[in-house]
């Protein structure tokens, strides 16, 4: 099994397809003596001459020769092959961004900042995966991402992106929607509708919510999906703590209203995961762009 370098190969392909070893030198910008000893290296390893050597007389290759010859040819070929793939790779990398985004995040703030940061970087491509909190860890902690968005329990941590507005929201016709403010000991006697028990996103809700004194309080319906919670508090099933960006347009329409409590809600934090200590070189473009974008709108 010939097990010479890709540079040998190519040396002893320049010997025949330049007309010699003298030719060859000029040609690869080498000594004489340098290419003789590739080609003695290669007998070497073939086990039998490569060349017929007569004084006065050129060279002739010999079978063994012949042989190794279409064998340096088919080595440069995939090997050319191999390098203008890998290229192509390394393009495809460089202009590729993979994301995996917590769903809310994903459907309510991650069209601004994806129209902002193409519109900025036009040759990139983007693949996004809307996903609940779980399937966005997983998916960050498994690599097949280059960057995971979801949200966070610590605002001081270094990979912080900004803040989410939860809000409490009941039906226009709900018995305290017409109240300018409402304590937080009277939400406990108040049915609610949240998300799946022992998810993590029903969890920093939670957590939130015992934050501000409403520690008691009694979910009649679980739900995975911010949409469906809505829609279920819109049919007036109960009250909900929810992020404020999921349910804007129907506050302003005056379907939903917002609770003002005596004990403000403290904000969910966004925070990111980074996969690969390397990430993609558009994900720093695209924090910048994203960090632009909600400049104003995440506090």
């Amino acid at each position: 099994m010939v097990s010479a370098s890709g540079r040998r190969l190519d040396v002893f392909r320049a010997i025949i397809e330049h007309g010699g070893v003298n030719a060859a030198a000029d040609r690869l910008g080498v000594s004489q003596p340098s290419i003789t000893a590739h080609v003695r290296a290669l007998e070497r390893q073939v086990g039998a001459a490569l060349f017929k050597r007569q004084r006065g007389r050129r060279n002739v290759v010999t079978p063994a020769g012949e042989a190794l010859y279409l064998y340096a040819c088919e080595s440069a070929a995939h090997r050319s092959e191999l390098t203008g793939k890998l290229r192509g790779l390394a393009s495809q990398q460089a202009n590729s961004l993979s994301l995996a985004v917590q769903r809310s995040i994903a459907n309510y703030t991650m069209p601004a900042v994806l129209a902002a940061f193409l519109k900025a970087h036009p040759n990139a491509r983007v693949t996004m995966h809307s996903e609940t909190q779980e399937a966005v860890r997983d998916l960050a902690l498994s690599g097949r991402v280059d960057a995971a968005i979801l949200f966070g329990t610590d605002e001081g941590v270094s990979s912080a992106m900004g803040r989410q507005d939860l809000v409490l929201i009941a039906a226009a016709n709900h018995p305290l929607a017409r109240r300018k403010r409402v304590a937080v000991s009277e939400l406990d006697t108040y049915a609610f509708v949240g998300g799946l028990p022992r998810s993590q996103f029903f969890g920093l809700v939670e957590t939130a919510l015992n934050r501000a004194g409403v520690k008691n309080y009694q979910v009649i319906l679980h739900l995975q999906d911010s949409v469906a919670v809505k829609n279920a508090v819109l049919q007036g099933i109960g009250i909900a703590c929810t992020l404020a960006c999921v349910v804007e347009q129907e506050i302003e329409s005056g379907r939903l209203v917002v609770l003002r409590t005596d004990v403000p809600l403290q904000p969910l934090p966004i925070e990111f995961i980074l996969p690969d200590a390397t990430p993609s070189p558009l994900w720093k473009d695209f924090l910048e762009v994203w960090r632009k974008s909600q400049a104003g709108s995440l506090r």
